[in-house]
């Protein structure tokens, strides 16, 4: 490839939320967590219902259960809530990726990354997810690229030996 790829979207609440929703339903441990939580909730219901004696441990089930089943929701509204306290939210951003690099302004903020600097990337139902470490990253909503756009940056990605998070 020998030209650059120029990618501009805004960046709003929508957005933000969708990815980070794809975030955590990546992470195996919600997944789990949420099969737990709703174990936990039905006992504790049960127990309430007569299942055994004590309610207080009943009360305990459920609690702990809830909060297993809505800790995803919790983490994306507060991930939100921290960056909708941001001066520059919401903002535009503009990407131009090359073989060697991905640049860009965002909030009125350059940047550069090599591509072996990242440590993976995924192709997530949204868009493309790059990562720069295992609990940071950036994406680029499928509507803001064009389908030849969005394979050529994974042909760069994978010449450029970027992990591919899907397949790990």
């Amino acid at each position: 490839m020998s030209q650059k790829i120029n990618i501009q979207y805004d960046l709003n609440e929508k957005i933000w939320r969708i990815f980070y929703n794809a975030y955590y339903s990546s992470d195996k441990r919600f997944k789990l967590r949420f099969f737990y939580g709703t174990v936990c909730w039905i006992i504790g219901v049960c127990g309430l219902l007569g299942l055994f004696d004590n309610q207080l441990v009943a009360f305990g089930m459920i609690a702990f259960g809830l909060y297993c089943v809505f800790a995803k929701q919790y983490l994306v509204n507060k991930a939100l809530k921290k960056i909708k306290g941001k001066p520059h939210f919401p903002g535009k951003i503009n990407y131009s990726i090359d073989a060697d690099k991905i640049a860009g302004i965002e909030q009125d903020k350059e940047f550069e990354f090599y591509w072996d600097t990242f440590y993976g990337y995924r192709d997530a139902t949204p868009g493309l997810m790059l990562y720069l470490k295992e609990a940071s990253f950036f994406f680029i909503p499928n509507e803001a690229m064009t389908g030849d756009n969005k394979q050529e940056m994974i042909n760069i990605l994978k010449a450029n030996k970027v992990l591919d998070l899907n397949n790990k």
